[in-house]
């Protein structure tokens, strides 16, 4: 029964390569991989392209770029590929081969932890594989895939953290935090669940040490190298200028529905950028669709957003001046404006940022992944360059263009949410957590603590979309399966209980020490 079996005395490396079942579930693995990837570039035989993002991450790999507007993980990535080859078909593999070793990596780590039904890991390992957007988003030359793999990876390791952590295993995990940081913005909040999973394991205070230490240095070290070259380059000291932007169109989403300040009652340092901007949302104001109606890139990016405009009306009279430096030298004025705004306002920001975000969040709109290459027939030069392609022209088997799968998801999602959510709260008042003993208690808490710290951090710092919550959605999928499937033996154990005045055995049931 679910849970009840005592670990493998066997060292998980080893269980890996002599457990029969296994085997199996490798060669199921393979097909299905096999026959969704092929299946993927029968119908795209190009990589999916996201303007600006794509093309931004090669121009930063082909100028070996150490700053640029989105984390450099990504760029070093293709610069490591490219050392190998520059075929745009080589990438996808290697990055859907990473993603899928992932996914592998934490389900049978769950199968060795857990020991679930044989049929419940069968099931839950098909679904997973076949996953249609894990080959989709592998697809993308964007930091989209990498992040999701490594943040699955930095889920996993949690795991081992919390039943018996190593020197090595927490040295691994401070290597693989740091490359998830350098890819993607959302990891600003690992660090600390990791710290705090490492502060109440099981294991000696030098032990610990090693851990925290192991990701202070690493981390401290990146941000102090990034800041330096921000220094260097723009003349500010700052890890991210995108998030001063970010915070800044974020808060603007709030301001334009709520009351306007007068310029009067504004800092005088906010007073010009304030002013255009009271313009800006008055004229918004007189359209009859406003391109702010749906929190998204507006702000951002569009050329009309004030802070666009504001920014260019700074660098008028400069010709030389990069648009890079530019960018990032606007990026700590508009954060502490952002954050003057919200605060003055945040009933208005709750209502019309906060409140829409947290509706995406639990239905993700598909956005770029439900579009191939946006319904562009071309690339940038840069594409050409990197990948030695013939011509700038692409095509599909797909003439619609259209991936409707990815608006399947944008249903689906919700329903995995939910399932999710209601299956936990009912482990919860069926009393699991007093059927659990403290080494499963941890691990549950554990995916509850990154379930939640994923939802608030996602939700505070940008328009969610679908391709952002990919890791989320596939430790959803997982636990929800192993909460419903224990909901399930409680219920019927219950039954035969009630019939024999047998008290409940308890499902999860302690680890013994092993070697891994």
């Amino acid at each position: 029964m679910l849970f009840q079996q005592a670990i493998s005395a066997i060292p998980f490396k080893h269980w890996l390569y002599k457990d029969k079942e296994n085997k199996k579930m490798y060669l199921l693995a393979i097909l299905t991989l096999t026959a969704s990837f092929t299946w993927l570039k029968v119908i795209y035989p190009f990589p999916n392209f996201i303007p600006p993002d794509s093309y931004n991450y090669l121009e930063s790999a082909y100028r070996n770029d150490f700053i640029n507007i989105w984390p450099i993980g990504y760029s070093k990535f293709l610069q490591l590929i490219g050392l190998f080859s520059h075929s745009h078909l080589v990438l996808v593999i290697i990055q859907y081969v990473v993603l899928q070793a992932s996914l592998l990596y934490l389900l049978f780590s769950i199968r060795y932890v857990f020991s679930p039904n044989k049929w419940l890991f069968r099931t839950l390992l098909t679904v997973s594989m076949l996953n249609p957007l894990l080959p989709h988003i592998a697809n993308f030359v964007s930091s989209d895939c990498l992040f999701t793999a490594l943040s699955i990876i930095w889920f996993t390791q949690l795991i081992w953290i919390t039943l018996r952590p190593t020197p090595k295993l927490l040295i691994l995990h401070s290597t693989i935090l740091l490359f998830a940081f350098t890819v993607r913005y959302n990891a600003l909040y690992y660090p600390f669940i990791s710290v705090l999973i490492i502060i109440f394991s099981r294991t000696t205070k030098n032990v610990k040490w090693i851990g925290i230490i192991s990701i202070a240095v690493l981390l401290l070290a990146f941000i102090g190298s990034t800041q330096y070259e921000y220094n260097k380059k723009t003349d500010t000291i700052q890890y991210a200028a995108f998030g001063g932007w970010q915070i800044a169109a974020n808060a603007l989403y709030g301001y334009a529905f709520s009351k306007r300040d007068h310029v009067e009652d504004i800092p005088d340092r906010f007073r010009p950028l304030h002013e255009l901007v009271n313009q800006h949302i008055d004229s918004l104001a007189k359209l009859n669709m406003r391109p702010d109606r749906e929190i998204g890139i507006y702000y951002l990016w569009d050329f009309k957003s004030p802070l666009r405009v504001y920014m260019n009306q700074q660098w008028s009279n400069d010709t030389s001046t990069s648009f890079f430096k530019k960018w990032a030298r606007m990026a700590p004025y508009y954060a502490a404006y952002g954050r003057y705004l919200t605060l003055r306002h945040p009933k208005e920001f709750t209502t019309y940022y906060i409140w829409p975000n947290l509706k995406r969040y639990y239905s993700p709109p598909s956005y770029f992944m439900g579009v191939y290459n946006l319904g562009f027939s071309t690339v940038d030069p840069i594409a050409v360059k990197w990948f030695n392609l013939k011509s700038n022209m692409l095509y599909t088997r797909n003439e619609s263009k259209q991936i409707p799968l990815a608006d399947t998801f944008s249903i689906i999602t919700p329903i995995i949410n939910l399932v999710f959510v209601t299956s936990f709260l009912s482990f919860v008042f069926l009393g699991g957590f007093s059927h659990c003993l403290k080494n499963y208690r941890q691990v549950i808490l554990c995916a509850i603590i990154i379930w939640i710290g994923n939802t608030v951090f996602s939700i505070f710092s940008a328009p969610i979309e679908l391709r952002y919550q990919l890791f989320p959605l596939t430790i959803s999928l997982i636990w929800a399966s192993l909460f419903v499937a224990y909901i399930l033996q409680v219920t019927w154990n219950s039954s035969k209980s009630n019939k024999s005045n047998e008290s409940i055995t308890p499902v999860f049931v302690e680890v013994p020490r092993f070697e891994q």
